[in-house]
């Protein structure tokens, strides 16, 4: 039991209980019914309590039970008091018996070959109770999936914030977004392109499903600005065909630095940095405030690796 010391006497916390009970009734038999209490107890422990107070907390007569203006403020504090105190509580019996549930995880095609796998290892070490459960999409996929409920949290990229008004992010890192072409390119041998340079090939691209997030305006905005309508020669639902075009000579493609980060150094393709666009592609861990998971919080607060210079986005986190 809860016990507050004060220079005026101890303060328990079933005083405070009933002191709300009876607040929130506004009367004392329905309040002893709401605490399996005797009526006589209960007003006994309440003129306690305002004896230690120094003050009154209700107008009481045979009919009518009111709160004074120090019992307004004083059932504010009560009523916060008593819920943290049963925070506390739940949080210690956690840490006795170890945290359970599900966390359901949606990913970006491709952030398998980040240091993903070491966040979830550092989660499921600690919390080994936790059913964990993946999916692996595209951006609009993903989004769509976290609207639906199916899915907690979503490791995607962000494009735009315009259709996120329900979502919340968090930022992790911002990608370079790296032109891939075949080693018989002849820009294959540069250290760093231009964008424009790439006028006159043909795009391998990437299939963006019905979109709706931004992937295809940023995308196709950042082609105009260098100056390119590239004419599509190909476009795959994977980053692996995607390559593998590239490598058969059917175009360039557009990738982000976590997917051209681990292609084969003698593979049949490279990826050429391209200039001021090292920071183009954000990814984020995004959730719907609206979907209460109290283990998203843990994972959210605890297990996320945010870069240190993080990416540049709009406010997504409250």
């Amino acid at each position: 039991m809860l016990i507050i010391r004060r220079e005026c006497g101890s303060m328990q916390s079933r005083q405070l209980e009933y002191f709300v009970a009876v607040a929130e009734e506004l009367s004392f038999t329905r309040a002893a019914r709401r605490l399996f209490v005797s009526q006589s107890a209960l007003s006994q422990q309440l003129r306690t309590l305002e004896r230690e107070l120094g003050c009154r907390l209700l107008e009481r007569d045979n009919h009518h039970v009111t709160l004074t203006p120090a019992g307004r403020s004083f059932l504010e504090d009560s009523q916060a008091i008593l819920a943290r105190t049963r925070q506390a509580v739940e949080r210690a019996r956690r840490s006795e018996e170890g945290i359970s549930g599900s966390l359901a995880i949606g990913y970006i095609k491709g952030y398998e070959r980040t240091n993903l796998a070491d966040m979830l290892y550092s989660f499921h070490e600690s919390h080994p109770k936790v059913q964990l459960s993946f999916l692996r999409k595209n951006v609009a996929e993903l989004y769509d999936a976290l609207r639906r409920e199916d899915i907690d949290v979503a490791i995607n990229l962000f494009y735009s914030s315009e259709h996120m008004e329900d979502i919340q992010w968090q930022g992790l890192r911002s990608w370079p977004l790296k032109a891939v072409v075949p080693l018989s390119h002849p820009l294959a041998h540069r250290a760093m392109i231009e964008l424009s340079e790439l006028r006159g090939y043909p795009l391998v691209d990437i299939d963006k499903g019905k979109g709706g997030y931004g992937e295809r305006d940023t995308i196709s905005q950042t082609l105009r600005e260098a100056g390119l309508d590239p004419q599509v020669s190909l476009s795959s639902e994977d980053v692996e065909t995607s390559v593998l075009c590239v490598a058969a000579g059917l175009g360039f493609a557009l990738l982000p630095g976590y997917l051209t980060d681990t292609l084969p150094a003698e593979g049949k393709v490279v990826a050429l940095p391209l200039a001021g666009m090292e920071r183009k592609m954000p990814v984020v861990a995004a959730w719907l405030p609206s979907h209460k998971n109290e283990l998203l919080d843990v994972f959210l607060d605890t297990f996320l690796d945010v870069d240190e210079q993080g990416p540049s986005l709009p406010e997504g986190r409250a």
